[in-house]
């Protein structure tokens, strides 16, 4: 067995595990054109597969999928339950490593209500009663083991080196130089100089590399310390958020939830725990 087929194998057991097809899109062509090769088969990379979808599968869906819930996943790093334009439900995870977006994993389809409407086809009212109906727990259990799930196969990916990282050096000295300086105050000026571009041209550089905005990159690299600190120490809050280049402990607090939905005492207390 070769490491593509490897990483299908592991995707599979997954899927058998949870009973939930899975879906995996990427953003900006990382597992495809970026790639010698393709990294995911066609059928791994489309909703198609699953009946309903190929059923109602339109430019609607695309733009859902492959760009709406992209753009979620890279401001709000975390699992999401999303409900699509045609009311069917769905588990959606970033793919990150290093504070790069790569994609999204999807995983299951499940109906909102226990009827379909009325005025459905007769053969898309089949498919959407064979659907899971929508559980609160269940979909919580879901996104803990997808996220830690997420976590090893972008990890693997990269490790052993599936996914090309190398096509562009400046990128690698960018986080090399945010890891290094993330307490201090670091502007896009600053990062210009040292990329040798203009500033526009290395915003613009930054949001094609890591589909985030310079800011939005740093603030993540930052919160990524901050939740170590918060697990690994008992330094209180307003020494974390000095620590780590916030402002205060209220706005550490502030994007530590936007970024993880959860608050920092509750991270600290779940993941101490």
């Amino acid at each position: 067995m070769n490491q593509l087929e490897y990483v299908e194998n592991a995707i599979v057991q997954m899927e058998k595990y949870l009973k939930l097809p899975i879906t995996i899109v990427d953003h900006d062509g990382w597992f495809n054109s970026r790639q010698k090769g393709l990294i995911f088969d066609e059928k791994r990379k489309s909703h198609r597969k699953l009946a309903l979808c190929n059923m109602v599968f339109c430019a609607r869906c695309r733009e859902n999928c492959r760009y709406k819930l992209n753009a979620l996943c890279m401001k709000e790093p975390h699992p999401h339950y999303t409900v699509c334009w045609q009311n069917y439900g769905q588990i959606a995870v970033p793919l990150r490593h290093n504070n790069i977006h790569y994609g999204v994993l999807y995983a299951g389809l499940f109906r909102q209500t226990p009827n379909p409407a009325p005025d459905m086809p007769e053969a898309v009212k089949s498919a959407y009663k064979a659907l899971p109906l929508y559980n609160e727990d269940r979909i919580t259990e879901f996104m803990q083991v997808l996220d830690i799930f997420t976590r090893g196969l972008i990890g693997y990916l990269c490790a052993e080196n599936i996914l090309n990282l190398d096509y562009d050096t400046r990128f690698r000295k960018l986080i090399e130089y945010l890891e290094n300086n993330y307490p201090q105050a670091i502007s896009l000026n600053d990062v210009a100089e040292l990329l040798e571009l203009s500033p526009a041209y290395a915003s613009s550089f930054i949001k094609q590399m890591s589909g985030c905005n310079f800011s939005q990159l740093l603030r993540g690299i930052r919160i990524e310390h901050a939740g170590k600190m918060l697990i690994s120490s008992e330094k209180n809050l307003r020494q974390i958020a000095r620590a780590c280049g916030f402002s205060s402990e209220f706005h550490l607090s502030k994007i530590f939830k936007q970024q993880t939905g959860e608050s920092p005492s509750d991270f600290r207390r779940r993941n101490k725990g």
